[in-house]
C-alpha cells in the first residue's frame, strides 16, 4: 500500500477535488466529525512528504498511538503555525512557533497527542523517507556515533524560527507542475539542511550554566509580567548582565529578542483568550498590554496571520 492508498483508508474516502487552498501538485482530505473539521493536504514524492494539517478542534481529542508509518516515513518534523495541545511520550508543547517531532523509526504507540476544544491546529511539516536520511545523515552517523533522533529532538529550540520561514513559504505556495515540483524538494532539502546544520553547531551556541540559568529567569519573569512594559534596566538587574550581553545571549537561546519573545507571549495568551472567553477584544487587547486597539490587532495579525476579528468570526462560524 502507499502512503495515497492508505490516507484513503484512513479517511474513508478519496481524495477532495474542490479544494483550492493549496497547491494542485498535491492531495487534499477533507476531514469532518464530532471532533474536528478542516482539511489534510500532502505532496509526496520517494525521499519525503510534505504535509499541511489545517483543523478546527470542536471538541478535546485525546489521540492514543499512531498507526504504523514507518514504511513511508521515518521522521516527522512539523512547525506549528498555532495550535493548543500537547504530545507526551515524548512530552512536546504544540503551541505557536514551537516544533513537533515524531520518530517513526522508534515505536509510536505509546505516544498520545492531546488537542483543546474550540481551537485551530495549523501545522506544517516534512516526513523524511528512510532512504533521504540515509543518504544524508550516514557519514554524520559512521564517525560520530549519532542517534538520528538526538538531531531531530535536540534542536528544536534553535531552528524554529528559520523553519517558520519555510513553513509559511510552503502553505502559501500555489506553483503548478514543474514548479512545484521543484521548489517543494529545494524546500525539504534546506529543512533537513538547517536541522543538520544546528545540531552540527550546537556546542558553538553552547552557554555557561550560570547564563543559561540567568536568561530562564529574565523568560520567566516576562511569562509572568507579560501585561507589563518591562523596562531594559529592571531585565539587566534579573540577568546580572549588561544589556548588549544580555540582548546577545537571550536572542541565541531563544532565537527571539527580548521584544518578539514578549510580544509572542502576548498574542499567544490573546488568542487563548479570543478562543475560550467571551471578552471583548478591546479587553482582551488592555489584558496583554495594549490601550491601542490597533497595534494589537497589527500584532496579532503580525504573529497569528489573521486579525483578531477575523478569528472571532472564524471560531462564531465553527460553532454554529
Amino acid at each position: 500500500m502507499n502512503y495515497l492508498d492508505f490516507l484513503k483508508e484512513y479517511f474513508g474516502e478519496e481524495p477532495c477535488e474542490d479544494c483550492k487552498k493549496y497547491c494542485d501538485a498535491g492531495y487534499s482530505f477533507k476531514s469532518v466529525t464530532e471532533e474536528v473539521e478542516g482539511y489534510y493536504w500532502f505532496y509526496e514524492t520517494d525521499s519525503f512528504i510534505i504535509d499541511i494539517h489545517d483543523m478546527f478542534i470542536k471538541k478535546e481529542i485525546m489521540h492514543s498511538g499512531f498507526p504504523d508509518m514507518h514504511h513511508f516515513m521515518s521522521f516527522y518534523s512539523s512547525y506549528i503555525i498555532t495550535a493548543n495541545g500537547e504530545s507526551f511520550n515524548p512530552y512536546q508543547t504544540l503551541s505557536p512557533g514551537s516544533l513537533y517531532i515524531v520518530d517513526f523509526s522508534k515505536k509510536v504507540s505509546d505516544c498520545r497527542l492531546l488537542l483543546h476544544a474550540n481551537s485551530p491546529y495549523l501545522g506544517v511539516g516534512i516526513s523524511f523517507k528512510k532512504q533521504m536520511i540515509d543518504s544524508c545523515l550516514s557519514s554524520l552517523k559512521n564517525n560520530s556515533g549519532t542517534d538520528y533522533s538526538d538531531m531531530f529532538f535536540n534542536t528544536v529550540s534553535i531552528i524554529n524560527r528559520p523553519l517558520e520561514v519555510l513553513a509559511k513559504d510552503i502553505l502559501n505556495c500555489k506553483m503548478t507542475s514543474p514548479a512545484a515540483e521543484m521548489f517543494f524538494e529545494a524546500k525539504a532539502k534546506e529543512w533537513l539542511s538547517i536541522t543538520i546544520n544546528a545540531f552540527l553547531n550546537r556546542n558553538a551556541l553552547r552557554l555557561s550554566p550560570d547564563d543559561d540559568e540567568a536568561l530562564e529567569n529574565v523568560a520567566s519573569y516576562l511569562d509572568d509580567h507579560y501585561a507589563l512594559n518591562v523596562s531594559q534596566e529592571t531585565l539587566e538587574k534579573i540577568a546580572m548582565m549588561s544589556g548588549t550581553k544580555l540582548k546577545k545571549l537571550f536572542k541565541q537561546k531563544y532565537q527571539l529578542s527580548i521584544t518578539e519573545y514578549s510580544q509572542r507571549r502576548r498574542m499567544n495568551i490573546a488568542e487563548t483568550l479570543l478562543l475560550n472567553s467571551n471578552l471583548k477584544i478591546q479587553d482582551i487587547a488592555e489584558s496583554v498590554g495594549y490601550s491601542s486597539h490597533s497595534k494589537f490587532s497589527a500584532c496579532f495579525k503580525k504573529y497569528k496571520g489573521i486579525h483578531p476579528r477575523e478569528m472571532r468570526s472564524f471560531i462564531s462560524k465553527k460553532q454554529l
